[in-house]
């Protein structure tokens, strides 16, 4: 008896420890949907995963809710990202599977996403670490305005905000997780080259909050996809600045470095670094974008296994070579 015939439904983790030639049946989110043309013809190659990991599948032909697919009518809108009740078999002598029907599921695919081994505060809730720094780094009455006007305006809205709709931090709290590694990065930078930390950390802090509008639980909102989290932060910012009192070089310098956090024009950056808190700025979120999609690939990697799938968004496989 196989998976495919327990009530409990399989988890990849399962699937990948279990004899290749094996049946199952589970609910999965699939992503990275590609159409591809094999000898045989044309089939759809993507990703299944949940929390316990993810690994490659093929469609070579079968059902889709409950429509009979062949394989010369197989194209690449069948498949939408999303989660699929999915049957599927283990492919003798190799490591993906063969996905056999699908069928398309109303559930949150937030739920199915690998959480990876973030590295949260220790020993205090995210608000109080915040607080913490904001105390050491802030030095100006209208910068402390402009903090608590932050914390009034956005409060819980940005402890529970995801952080992006796909490459990163995508989860429920997300946004502000990132904001506390971006911070905790930028922040050791400056100390070590002595520059203007109450400007990092306030440019830390707000450099991504348009993505509260950005994101909506559905993907993207209309304001979203219109203007992009760039924009929208640096509106809501100089709002702020205005009703803090936070003008002269600093609140330019705060601007710029918001305007300029993505680094260069094709990666989305109206304008790229022209101060040293800025680049630092750049340097941070670019940091813990990529840590955060390598720790994303190393939880997906299973037991007995020391690489990864490709990532597109890494452009590379990850390894983990650790013991001896």
């Amino acid at each position: 008896m196989g998976l495919f015939d327990q009530e409990e439904k399989p988890s990849v983790s399962q699937i990948k420890r279990e004899k290749q030639g094996k049946t199952f049946k589970g609910v999965f989110l699939i992503k990275d949907i590609s159409l591809r043309q094999g000898q045989g013809g044309p089939y759809l190659s993507f990703v299944i995963m949940d929390k316990t990991g993810a690994i490659s599948a093929s469609f070579f032909g079968g059902k889709i809710a409950d429509r009979a697919i062949n394989r010369e009518d197989i194209t690449g809108e069948l498949l939408q990202e999303g989660v699929y009740e999915i049957s599927l078999r283990k492919q003798k002598e190799r490591n993906n599977v063969v996905v056999d029907s699908l069928r398309k599921m109303e559930e949150n695919p937030n739920d199915y996403y690998i959480v990876p081994r973030a590295v949260y505060p220790e020993s205090e809730d995210l608000r109080t670490s915040l607080d913490r720094m904001g105390e050491k780094h802030i030095k100006t009455q209208e910068g402390r305005k402009l903090y608590h006007l932050f914390w009034d305006r956005y409060g819980d809205r940005f402890l529970r905000a995801r952080g992006s709709v796909r490459k990163h931090h995508q989860e429920e709290g997300g946004l502000a997780l990132h904001t506390y590694m971006v911070l905790k990065i930028a922040l050791f930078l400056g100390d070590l080259y002595s520059l203007d930390k109450e400007v990092i950390f306030l440019a830390g802090l707000l450099h991504d909050i348009g993505k509260i509008d950005e994101i909506g639980d559905e993907g993207f909102t209309r304001e979203g996809d219109l203007l992009g989290h760039t924009v929208l932060s640096l509106l809501e910012v100089r709002r702020l600045c205005e009703e803090a009192g936070y003008t002269g070089k600093r609140e330019a310098n705060l601007l710029h470095c918001i305007a300029s956090h993505h680094g260069q024009l094709e990666f989305g950056a109206p304008v790229s670094p022209k101060t040293l808190e800025a680049f630092v700025l750049h340097i941070a979120d670019l940091a813990d974008s990529k840590i955060y999609q390598f720790f994303k690939a190393i939880s997906e990697i299973g037991e007995g296994e020391e690489n990864s799938r490709y990532f597109k968004d890494l452009d590379r496989r990850i390894y983990l070579l650790d013991g001896e």
